[in-house]
C-alpha cells in the first residue's frame, strides 16, 4: 500500500478566504443531498438490470457462435442494441416482450438519474449542464480529494486576485474544462461530473503565481508489513507540472475512463494562460492589485475612520474633521487620517495645520517603509513647497530613504535642503559628508565632491579629524 496526498502549502493568506470556503460548503451540501437521491436511484436500476440479465444469460451463448469478439470486449451497449433489434432473443417470444418492457423501464429510469439530468453529456451538448456538472460528485472520495485540492490552491488565488476574479476563473475554468472533455469525446453518452476541471484552472494559476511556494505532502507506505509515513515539501513549480504530466499520460491512452483527464488538462492550461496573461499585459498590476489593496484598507479601517470616510463622501467636513483628528491621536500608524487632514487644511488655507499633518503622514510612511506613499507624498510636498518646513529629523530620514532607494540626485537635493535650513543641527556635518560621498561614488562628479568636502572642512574642521 502506498499513497501521497497534499496537505497544505507554506504560503499564508491575509484574510479569511470566504468564497473558497463557500464553494467547499456548497459542493459538500450538494453531495450529501445527491448521495441520498442517487443511492435510491442506483438501487432501483440495479434491480431492473438484474432481471434483464436473468433473461439475457440464456441467450448469450449465441454470441459465442455469431460474434465472440463482441462478447470478449463486453460492449454492453452494443449487445443490448442487438437484443433490441431481435438479433439475439427472438422477437415473438415472451422473453423478448418481458425484456423489452424492462429495457424501456431501465432507459426511462436512467434518463431520470440525477447525474444524467445535471451532468454534462458531450453527445447532447447543454450549456446549463456544463455548468451544473461542476457541483456534482460521484462518491465521498471524489468530493474529498477535489475539495482538498481546492483548499490547497484556492485560498491563495482568492487572496491574490480578490474573490471576484477568483470566482470568475473558477467558473469559466470549469466550463473550458468541460468543453475540452467534450472535444476529446464528442460522441460520449457518459455524464461528466465533478469540480476537478474548475479546480485544475486554479491550480494552473497557482503554479504561475506561486511557483516558489512549497506544497506539503503526507506519504504512507507498507514495506514488509512495516509502515512508513511522514511529510515532505516540494515547490509548486515542480509538483504541479508533475501532476499535469500525469494527466497528459492518462489522456494519451485515448480511451474515456473514470478520470476526466482532458478536462483536467483544459482547465489547467486555461488557468496557467490566465496567470501569465494577467502578469504579461499588466492587468494584475494596474487593475487587480489596487482593487485588492483597496478592499484590505477598507477592512482595516477603524469605526471612526469608516465614519469619517462616510462623512467625507457626503461632503460633511464639519463633522469629519474632528473624527479625523481623533484618529490621528489614537492610531499611530494610520497615515490616511493625517494625509486627508493635510489636504483639507491646505484647501481651507490653514498652512500651519497642513504642514503639520503632511509631516505626520510622512513620518508614518517612513516608519512603515511605504515606498509608494513616500514617493507620491514627496512629489506633492515639492509642488506645495512644504519640505522646507519639515523638522531636521524627518528631512534627514527622507534624504536617507532616497539614498537607500538608489535615487541619488534626489537624495543630494534633500540633504542639501537639510544643510541649508537646519544650520544648527547636530547631524548637519554628517549630511554634508553624505553629499560628498554621493557625488564621489554614485554620481561620479569629482568637482562637486571636492566642493562638498571643502565646505565640510571649512564649517566643521574638527569633524574630519575625528
Amino acid at each position: 500500500m502506498f499513497f501521497i496526498i497534499p496537505i497544505g502549502s507554506e504560503e499564508g493568506v491575509r484574510r479569511l478566504p470566504y468564497v473558497t470556503i463557500g464553494l467547499i460548503v456548497i459542493n459538500s451540501v450538494i453531495w450529501i443531498i445527491t448521495a441520498l437521491i442517487v443511492g435510491g436511484q442506483i438501487s432501483e436500476l440495479n434491480q431492473i438490470n438484474e432481471r434483464m440479465l436473468e433473461i439475457e444469460v440464456h441467450y448469450t451463448y449465441q454470441l459465442i457462435e455469431t460474434d465472440p469478439a463482441l462478447l470478449n470486449e463486453f460492449d454492453y451497449e452494443e449487445i443490448r442494441k442487438r437484443i433490441l433489434d431481435g438479433e439475439i432473443i427472438p422477437v415473438g417470444t415472451e422473453d423478448y416482450r418481458q425484456w423489452r418492457r424492462l429495457y424501456e423501464n431501465f432507459t426511462e429510469k436512467s434518463g431520470q438519474m440525477l447525474y444524467n439530468k445535471f451532468g454534462f453529456t458531450p453527445a447532447r451538448f447543454d450549456f446549463f449542464k456544463l455548468f451544473s456538472s461542476m457541483f456534482l460528485h460521484g462518491n465521498f472520495f471524489h468530493l474529498l480529494f477535489n475539495m482538498l485540492f481546492l483548499w490547497l490552491v484556492g485560498c491563495n488565488i482568492e487572496d491574490d486576485w480578490s474573490w471576484k476574479v477568483f470566482l470568475g476563473l473558477y467558473l469559466i475554468g470549469g466550463l473550458v474544462a468541460g468543453i475540452f472533455h467534450g472535444l476529446a469525446f464528442p460522441k460520449s453518452t457518459i455524464p461528466l461530473i465533478g469540480a476537478s476541471g474548475a479546480i485544475a484552472a486554479i491550480m494552473g494559476a497557482f503554479m504561475i503565481r506561486h511557483y516558489r511556494t512549497k506544497i506539503r505532502f503526507a506519504y504512507f507506505f507498507l514495506f514488509f508489513i512495516r509502515p512508513y509515513f511522514g511529510v515532505f515539501s516540494i515547490y509548486a513549480g515542480i509538483a504541479l507540472p508533475i501532476w499535469f504530466l500525469q494527466q497528459i499520460l492518462g489522456a494519451s491512452w485515448g480511451m474515456e475512463s473514470g478520470t476526466a483527464y482532458w478536462a483536467h488538462i483544459g482547465g489547467f492550461v486555461f488557468g496557467a494562460v490566465m496567470g501569465v496573461s494577467l502578469k504579461f499585459f499588466g492587468i494584475e498590476k494596474k487593475y487587480i492589485e489596487p482593487m485588492v489593496e483597496d478592499s484590505f484598507e477598507k477592512l482595516k479601517m477603524s469605526p471612526k475612520m469608516k465614519e469619517a470616510s462616510r462623512l467625507l463622501d457626503i461632503e460633511n467636513m464639519t463633522d469629519a474633521v474632528p473624527l479625523l483628528q481623533q484618529v490621528v491621536e489614537e492610531e499611530s500608524l494610520n497615515y490616511d487620517a493625517p494625509l486627508i487632514l493635510a489636504r483639507l487644511y491646505y484647501e481651507s488655507g490653514n498652512d500651519e495645520g497642513a504642514r503639520s499633518m503632511y509631516e505626520k503622514a510622512m513620518d508614518i510612511a517612513l516608519r512603515t517603509d511605504n515606498a509608494d506613499l513616500i514617493f507620491s507624498l514627496h512629489d506633492e510636498l515639492e509642488m506645495k513647497q512644504y519640505l522646507r518646513f519639515f523638522s531636521e529629523k524627518t528631512l534627514y530620514r527622507l534624504a536617507n530613504f532616497y539614498e537607500r532607494a538608489g535615487k541619488y540626485e534626489e537624495a543630494v537635493k534633500l540633504y542639501g535642503l537639510h544643510i541649508q535650513i537646519h544650520q544648527t543641527s547636530q547631524v548637519r556635518p554628517k549630511a554634508i559628508h553624505k553629499v560628498h560621498m554621493l557625488f564621489r561614488n554614485q554620481l561620479k562628479d569629482e568637482v562637486m565632491a571636492r566642493n562638498a568636502l571643502a565646505y565640510l572642512d571649512k564649517e566643521y574642521p574638527q569633524w574630519l579629524q575625528v
